[in-house]
C-alpha cells in the first residue's frame, strides 16, 4: 500500500541543494497533512486565510500573516480551517548553511543551532516588527527555488536568504535554549508510535486496545491522551486517514469502489460512503466520476513546480499516486487548468527533486 511515512527519514530536495520549497493552495478547506516529523527543520508563513497547526502539546491557529518555525524532530500535522488558504513552507537540513572555514560565525552561530542548544522560537514568541521582513524573505526563498533549472545562482540565494531570516531571529534574541523548548525531539513523544502503527496497519481491522498498546496505556486513559493532544478521537482521526487513502486510490485506480474501502481499513461499505462523505463533501462514486480520469502533465493542476517520482507528494497535495508515470518533473510553475476532479483536493506544491528521486514534501 502508498501510505504517509510519518518518519521523513531522508533529506527533502536534490543531494547538491538540501533545500525544498512549497507554495501550497487550499480552494476548499480540504488540507490533510497527516501527523509527522523529519530531521529538517520546517518554516511556515501564510499567506491567506487560516490553517491549524497540531504539535504533541499545542493546537495553533495560523491565521494570515502568521510565521511558525518547527524545529527538528517534533510531531506535528497541518488541516484546513478556512474555505481558502495559502501558505509556504520551507524544509531544510540546517547543515547546509555551514561553512567549511570554523570562524565565529560558524561556532557562534551555526553550531549552536545544528546541535541543539538553540532552537527556533514558535510564531507567538516571534517579535511583532520581525514577521513582514521574515515572511518576504520566506516567500523569496520560494521564489528562487522554482528559477533553480534556469537561474545559475539560484541555490546561492536560497543560501544567502536563509542566513538573512537567520540574522534577523539572532539580532532579535529570539531563539530559545533548547532545554526550555515544549516540543520533545527524537523518537521522545509517545505518539510518534501511535501513527507509524496507524501507516502501517491502517488497512487492517484496528481497536483501540492495538492503538493503546502501542504506548503501553490502558484504552480509557490512552482516549483521553489521544484526544487531548490531538483535538479528536482516535477513531476520528484514523477514519480521516483512511478515507484520505482511500481518496487516492479512487482518482489513481480502476479498482472497484468495494476493494478500495476494503484496502483502506473499512468493512461496512455505508459506514466507508458516510465517513468518505463527512471528510470529502461528497460520495466515493461522485468523486471519482466527477471527470475523465486520463490525467496528462498538461491537465494537471496550476501549481507545481517540479513532482517527485515519488507516490508520497501526490498523497499530500491530492494527485493521484499513477500521474507519478506520466509526470516526473516540470521545470518552472507554469498557468495549468485544473481538473474539475481534483478541485475537492488541496492545491499548491512545489518540487525541486530529480526525476529519479522519490522525495518527501
Amino acid at each position: 500500500m502508498n501510505s504517509l511515512s510519518y518518519h521523513e527519514s531522508h533529506s527533502h530536495g536534490p543531494l547538491g541543494l538540501p533545500f525544498q520549497a512549497f507554495s501550497q493552495e487550499d480552494p476548499y478547506g480540504q488540507y490533510f497533512v497527516p501527523y509527522h516529523w523529519h530531521e529538517e527543520v520546517e518554516f511556515l508563513y501564510v499567506t491567506k486565510g487560516s490553517l491549524v497547526l497540531r504539535t504533541q502539546n499545542r493546537t495553533r491557529l495560523l491565521q494570515e500573516g502568521h510565521i511558525y518555525f518547527i524545529n527538528p524532530g517534533t510531531l506535528h500535522g497541518l488541516f484546513g480551517n478556512s474555505p481558502f488558504s495559502h501558505h509556504y513552507a520551507l524544509v531544510f537540513r540546517l547543515d547546509m548553511l555551514n561553512f567549511l572555514q570554523a570562524d565565529s560565525c560558524q561556532t557562534s552561530y551555526l553550531v549552536p543551532l545544528c546541535t541543539g542548544k538553540y532552537l527556533f522560537p514558535d510564531g507567538e514568541d516571534l517579535p511583532s516588527e520581525l514577521t513582514d521582513p521574515i515572511g518576504s524573505l520566506i516567500k523569496k526563498a520560494a521564489d528562487e527555488y522554482r528559477n533553480c533549472d534556469t537561474s545559475l545562482t539560484a541555490a546561492l540565494s536560497i543560501k544567502i536568504t536563509l542566513l538573512q531570516i537567520l540574522e534577523l531571529l539572532f539580532a532579535s534574541q529570539s531563539f530559545i535554549p533548547g532545554t526550555q523548548t515544549g516540543e520533545p525531539s527524537g523518537d521522545g513523544n509517545p505518539l510518534k508510535a501511535v501513527f507509524s502503527y496507524i501507516e502501517s496497519h491502517y488497512g487492517e481491522k484496528i481497536s483501540l486496545e492495538d492503538l493503546a498498546g502501542t504506548i503501553h496505556m490502558n484504552r480509557n486513559y490512552f482516549c483521553r491522551f489521544f484526544k487531548e493532544k490531538v483535538g479528536k478521537t482516535p477513531f476520528s482521526y484514523l477514519n480521516e486517514y483512511r478515507v484520505n487513502q482511500a481518496a487516492s486510490q479512487l482518482l489513481s485506480t480502476r479498482l472497484p469502489i468495494t476493494e478500495i474501502a476494503l484496502n483502506a481499513g473499512f468493512e461496512n461499505m455505508s459506514y466507508f460512503i458516510r465517513q468518505f462523505r463527512r471528510c470529502k463533501g461528497c460520495t466515493p462514486s461522485a468523486y471519482r466520476n466527477t471527470e475523465d480520469p486520463q490525467v496528462s502533465a498538461d491537465s494537471v493542476l496550476t501549481f507545481c513546480t517540479c513532482f517527485p517520482s515519488g507516490s508520497h507528494l501526490f498523497f499530500l497535495c491530492g494527485l493521484p499516486t499513477g500521474t507519478q508515470s506520466q509526470i516526473t518533473r516540470l521545470s518552472q510553475w507554469k498557468s495549468r487548468t485544473v481538473p474539475t476532479r481534483y478541485r475537492s483536493v488541496p492545491g499548491k506544491c512545489c518540487q525541486g527533486s530529480s526525476p529519479a528521486e522519490s522525495v518527501h514534501p
